[in-house]
């Protein structure tokens, strides 16, 4: 037996098949935090919850079509440029000139270091080369292709297992009985061609689809009805490339190309590295069998981008990520995988989480519902809001008798919440737009005070008031010193960017064209020092002049001049009379979120559970859960001794704490007559007896699972040394 496989040869092996019952369907509402029994308000946070996410959901699928849809259609190009002209007839090749050297048209598919994403990108890319392009598509992992005969049957399977290779009188093919060579790959391809020469010729011209249900069979005359090219190219997409087997690959490219005129082959190698991966990976001589074109994808950061700006960063969404929340989600993915599918599933994750445990989320919906709902509220509901922290603020700021009505009576209490929830929604419609604005203002300075993407600029300003920040005085500092024409391209920006807002932001918009105004109209001069009137103590200045000038005297001459400041330029002044009206505009629209009233219903902030949720340590619980089972199984009555080993605990607990108390190497006998020792609670019996006794069979099935559990997990492997020891993998007690 080699190496490899006693290493991963198990204790025990074996299939334990149990049936399902069948139970009653799960209904979201039954785990949602209940509002006083009231069902229809719990109704009511579940399927807004439902709704918008499938409004994010669709906005994440939009912004994923269009974000690489430049470098898709380029792909798409190449794909049907590269055999271009190909033909499989006798006749068509002797008016063709054959390829002299053969290369496999090749497209080097850089998708990123973003792993996780890379599945639903090549998926993207399959489903339009069988839209627009060819319906022969494999897509190909290292996983699946660990030789030559499971790459070739994959291969085989994946492209003649298709619907159209069927007609509608032929039974299903059995692809298992089909040898997985490329004499049968070729075969299989020529056939097909002239199936759909057949079809097409036979066939009436199309006709509108009707909507009714198709059945499998159709799906053959369906694939062959769509505009592909007579000869459509055969794509392999190979999607993890540094992960295969580089012989592997190498004997496949080999085989292709000696293919390829009988078979108008594409090679797509995912590659998340750089292309310098293809020829790492395979020597010159296969390489050069490779007609290679790179295709580069965008980065997950433009992506990320993008999906914050359009889904977080609008008021068309309602629900808004807190400070720690968000800032959270961001350092995943910067620090650890770049996955834009792991941020959404962080965001949907808190979005869930919001509405099934905060009551208080039951407005979180768009204004006019919003309105309605607060009408509906009932007495135990308005209470809900009393207590949230933020409205105990407002009413401490209030006068007594408004703190007695908002305390006492609902009537005025839905009036005052229809008021601050019109504030709020006021709120993000400017807010947004003012803070793209102050980006466009900084982002582009030195060292970027304020951040350059507006990612960063956006968490600031979850955290507290921006203009409290050092950064926010540096970037003002570093704005006085900004040239005119400059100055002017940036006003134009902000101009465009508020433009798009709704009323709230016109004044501002009006006053920034002003400014810009006042800045074109500004002449070569501007710049200029405005002249000083003459001072009165000339007659003085002369009569030093006639004095004896001392260390003294000069040392007080340059401290007075110092002093002495320069006017202004116009555009100085124009300059510093724009930036305190960006400062006050700032100052009123930017305030920071966690101050305003009734943010509750809007932001999320309990990054304890995203935190415990998406970015879990199993290691420590596993420990946990090993040392101290009762602290997951939640029991009513946990034992008062939990550290010591006791027979109720699960058998892979008591395995566990026994191999503990064990050296390097454990003796599997030994182990097994301790755990029978303690599950039974039989100390009696002397070594004597335990030796002559056979162990029951019962108790030595639960042993060998709980150890064969406790080898999957990583704490115990097999070992050469002694057959009947096995090998501790953790530290303490050796």
């Amino acid at each position: 037996m080699c190496a490899d496989s006693l290493q991963t040869s198990s204790v025990s092996k074996g299939c334990f098949v149990f049936k399902a019952k069948k139970g009653k369907p799960l209904n979201p509402c039954d785990y949602m935090q209940p509002d006083e029994n009231d069902t229809d308000a719990t109704w009511f946070r579940c399927n807004t919850y439902e709704a918008l996410w499938d409004k994010v959901g669709e906005e994440v699928e939009k912004l994923q079509s269009e974000v690489n849809v430049q470098i898709f259609t380029d792909l798409l190009q190449f794909i049907k440029n590269a055999h271009f002209g190909y033909s499989s007839d006798d006749a068509i090749p002797q008016q063709r000139p054959r390829r002299v050297i053969q290369e496999v048209p090749t497209a080097a598919f850089v998708a990123g270091v973003n792993v996780p994403d890379h599945s639903a990108t090549f998926t993207s890319v399959t489903n339009l080369l069988k839209d627009q392009v060819t319906p022969h598509v494999a897509s190909l992992l290292s996983r699946d292709c660990n030789n030559i005969r499971a790459l070739m049957s994959n291969l085989v399977s994946q492209l003649m297992g298709t619907d159209d290779i069927l007609s509608d009188d032929e039974e299903e093919l059995n692809v298992k009985k089909i040898p997985a060579t490329m004499p049968v790959l070729k075969a299989w391809y020529q056939d097909t061609v002239k199936k759909r020469k057949a079809h097409r010729q036979d066939s009436p011209p199309p006709k509108l689809p009707k909507k009714s249900p198709r059945s499998k069979r159709r799906r053959s005359s369906c694939l062959l009805n769509k505009s592909y090219n007579e000869h459509p190219p055969i794509v392999l997409l190979f999607e993890d490339l540094e992960s295969f087997n580089p012989r592997v690959l190498q004997d496949f490219i080999l085989m292709c190309s000696q293919y390829l005129v009988e078979l108008p082959l594409v090679f797509i190698f995912g590659i998340a590295t750089s292309v310098a991966a293809i020829h790492r990976i395979l020597p010159q001589d296969v390489s050069s069998l490779l007609s290679i074109e790179k295709f580069q994808a965008q980065p997950s950061t433009v992506y990320l981008g993008q999906l914050i700006s359009k889904v977080l960063l609008t008021p068309s969404h309602p629900f808004k990520l807190g400070h720690k929340v968000f800032q959270l989600l961001l350092d995943i993915f910067l620090f650890h995988d770049f996955s834009v599918i792991n941020f959404v599933k962080g965001l949907q994750y808190s979005l869930m989480d919001h509405f099934f445990s905060n009551p208080l989320s039951l407005l979180c919906c768009n204004y006019g519902e919003g309105l309605n709902r607060v009408r509906t509220l009932n007495h135990e509901q308005l209470e809900l809001f009393r207590q949230a922290v933020s409205f105990r603020t407002y009413v401490e700021d209030q006068p007594p008798d408004q703190q007695r009505a908002l305390l006492l009576d609902d009537k005025h209490l839905k009036k005052t919440l229809q008021e601050l929830l019109k504030k709020l929604f006021d709120y993000h419609k400017a807010f947004y737009p003012v803070m793209e604005s102050l980006n466009i203002l900084t982002g582009h300075l030195p060292h970027h005070p304020l951040g350059k993407q507006q990612r960063e600029l956006y968490s600031m300003c979850l955290e507290g008031n921006i203009w409290d920040c050092q950064g926010y005085k540096e970037a003002f500092a570093l704005l006085r010193l900004t040239a005119r024409v400059e100055l002017m391209t940036i006003l134009t920006s902000c101009i465009e960017r508020l433009s798009c807002s709704d009323n709230p932001l016109q004044e501002a918009r009006f006053q920034l064209e002003t400014f810009h105004a006042r800045l074109q109209t500004l002449t070569d001069g501007c710049h200029e020092p405005v002249e000083e009137e003459p001072e009165e103590d000339t007659a003085q200045e002369s009569s030093n002049k006639t004095e004896r000038i001392t260390l003294r005297s000069l040392q007080q001459k340059l401290m007075e001049s110092v002093k002495k400041t320069r006017k202004p330029t116009r555009y100085e002044s124009l300059v510093e009379e724009i930036l305190e009206y960006l400062d006050s505009v700032f100052r009123k629209y930017l305030v920071c979120p966690q101050t305003l009233t009734l943010h509750e219903i809007f932001y999320y902030n309990s990054v304890a559970d995203v935190r415990r949720h998406i970015n879990a340590s199993p290691r420590a619980a596993i420990q946990t859960a090993l040392n101290n089972p009762f602290h997951y199984l939640q029991s009513e009555h946990p034992p008062a001794d939990t550290e010591g080993i006791l027979a109720t605990m699960p058998d892979v607990c008591i395995a566990y704490k026994l191999h503990m108390e064990c050296g390097r190497l454990i003796n599997l006998y030994d182990w097994l007559q301790a755990f029978i020792t303690v599950v039974t609670g039989n100390q009696e019996d002397d070594d004597s007896s335990l030796g002559n006794k056979k162990p029951d069979p019962q108790l030595q099935a639960r042993f060998i699972r709980a150890v064969s559990e406790l080898q999957f997990l990583g704490f115990i492997k097999a070992t050469r040394k002694k057959t009947d020891h096995v090998s501790r993998l953790t530290w303490g007690g050796i």
